[in-house]
């Protein structure tokens, strides 16, 4: 049996307005959840190389919202250092390009909000729980229909943050679901510090970007990709999904029809079935 590691981070827009008194909280119009998979040796390759690279710079771990905004750890530095430090980092994680796998979950909330239903909501969860759960559902059909052999296995490795807690619950209650029937695929769910793990800082870049290219899409006509992502979709295999309004209208009826407990209803693409699953986006 072999085990792969998912490292996995969660994106959503922000503001800098500041709240009114009496104003209701800011509440995200998108959520995305993502980052890389791999096997061990893969990420061995990776991470002394990355490290090294963090340790000259001064940088104790990449954050790539602050690097493009150049705060925190980066500021003062110049555009130029920025950009030769974030290619760097782009050819460290494309050398060992044919053994990992980007994938990308999105979901515009204001939609989800608008559309699905009360009951709906209660089955689906919080957006960042609809990206989560869908994700373990790709990554299981993934592995199904890959080439793998039957007992190869996924660890997921979560950013410790606002929801990993109960995200890392909420897998443990997928696993054990007899309705689930890539339950036999999942390893083991557990949330660790970026500062510590490189994988989780990889899963910062592959999360950022693919938010800032949702965001992209949806607002201009005329999007130009950021070179990060151009870069990495140039060696690496990437799978990436939004769920807009199109997908959401379509998928309400059947969420509504159906009975789960809270937070239980999974979503499995069905362009991601056992009979069609896009075998030239799958990992080797």
């Amino acid at each position: 049996m072999a085990r792969f590691r998912f490292y996995c981070d969660e994106s959503h827009d922000s503001t800098n307005k500041k709240r009114k008194p009496g104003e209701p909280s800011f509440e995200p119009r998108s959520f995305l959840v993502g980052g890389m998979f791999g096997d061990v040796d893969a990420w061995k390759k990776i991470e002394p190389r990355w490290k090294r690279k963090n340790d000259l710079e001064g940088v104790q771990r990449f954050h790539a919202a602050h690097l493009n905004a150049r705060t925190w750890e980066y500021e003062g530095w110049s555009n130029l250092r920025k950009i030769a430090y974030s290619q760097e980092m782009l050819k460290i994680l494309k050398s060992s390009g044919r053994y990992l796998h980007g994938v990308s979950i999105g979901l515009f909330a204001d939609e989800y909000r608008r559309i699905i239903t009360d009951k709906g909501k209660v089955q689906l969860g919080h957006p960042y729980l609809v990206c989560f759960k869908t994700l373990i559902a790709t990554l299981g059909v993934q592995i199904e229909n890959g080439g793998y052999e039957h007992d190869d296995q996924v660890d997921i490795v979560l950013d410790r943050g606002d929801h990993s807690e109960y995200a890392a619950q909420l897998f443990s209650e997928i696993k054990s679901d007899p309705q689930f029937r890539f339950r036999h695929r999942m390893g083991e769910c557990t949330a660790e510090s970026s500062d510590d793990v490189i994988g989780l800082q990889v899963a910062d870049l592959v999360a950022y970007e693919s938010m800032r290219l949702m965001h992209d899409r949806r607002t201009s006509t005329d999007y130009q990709m950021r070179p990060p992502m151009r870069s990495m979709l140039a060696q690496i295999k990437f799978l990436g999904m939004v769920f807009g309004s199109d997908t959401l209208e379509r998928i309400k009826d059947d969420v509504d029809k159906m009975d789960s407990k809270p937070n239980g209803f999974v979503i499995v693409p069905p362009w991601f079935s056992a009979e069609d699953a896009p075998k030239h986006l799958l990992p080797y």
